[in-house]
């Protein structure tokens, strides 16, 4: 999803990427058993809050969190909330994925596989609960945030407009999303991100699958790209928000560069 959020983060439906601050250029990606510090697993529903928790510090300065939320404590709180509903909604495919250094969790990515809805019917209304529980809160930001939207209507509707198309050949044939990608401030520049990464652009180069994602800040693109990833759509959104961006990587193959030329 950032390279200054996490190795990355994002908004609630882009994502940052790994960060670059450890430019070492590589060729083949060295397996994770060769890395005694980083450990990738799929994460239960058990962990969703701790993995929540995570998100929530990786992506509490994301440029439009900040607009849209400028209210510390109340930000924190909702994304604490919204991120457990749906990491533990989406624990169920086993595609919620944790990097540790020494069995502290630093990073989380959330995929979704091919063909399947980003709430369950069980999650939306879990989602639901969660937002009746933020009344309050709700109530308050809520002018804020309509100012937003009005002060530049038109470019918000526009942006609203061509996402339709462009998400469409975004996700054309066999695709998984990557929805969010986060790292705890402390953690960033270790690899955590790129470990994750690497673990599910891995599996979709096997099963001969895409994988797309959203971004809204301008310093992800280009991270993204190292990976793999090209620029389906840059959208120029209302002036509270600095872009937005439809990214898809096709499957690669062995004669094809590898994952990553510089590592985060």
């Amino acid at each position: 999803m950032t390279k200054k959020q996490a190795d990355g983060e994002a908004e609630d439906h882009a994502t940052s990427p790994p960060s670059a601050k450890d430019n070492v250029t590589m060729g083949e990606p060295a397996p994770l058993e060769k890395r005694p510090n980083v450990q990738v697993r799929a994460l239960g529903p058990a962990e969703a809050a701790a993995a929540a928790a995570v998100l929530a510090q990786a992506f509490d300065q994301e440029p439009a969190k900040l607009t849209m939320l400028p209210h510390a404590p109340r930000r924190r709180l909702f994304l604490e909330t919204m991120m457990n509903v749906r990491v533990y909604d989406a624990t169920r495919y086993g595609t919620v994925h944790g990097a540790e250094i020494d069995g502290e969790l630093g990073a989380v990515a959330l995929w979704y596989p091919p063909g399947v809805p980003m709430l369950s019917m069980a999650g939306a209304g879990r989602m639901m609960l969660a937002m009746l529980s933020l009344t309050g809160s709700i109530l308050r930001v809520c002018p804020h945030i309509m100012r937003l939207m009005l002060s530049d209507l038109r470019a918000f509707v526009a942006l609203l407009r061509q996402r339709r198309p462009a998400v469409i050949r975004a996700t054309q044939g066999l695709t998984w999303r990557l929805d969010l990608l986060g790292t705890l401030p402390a953690q960033r520049g270790k690899g955590l991100a790129r470990a994750l990464l690497e673990r599910q652009l891995h599996r979709c180069d096997q099963d001969g699958a895409a994988a797309w994602l959203e971004a809204t800040d301008p310093v992800n693109p280009p991270i993204y790209e190292r990976f793999g990833f090209n620029t389906i759509a840059h959208i120029d959104g209302p002036a509270w928000l600095l872009g937005y961006w439809i990214m898809r990587r096709d499957p690669q193959t062995r004669s094809q560069p590898p994952i990553s030329q510089q590592p985060d």
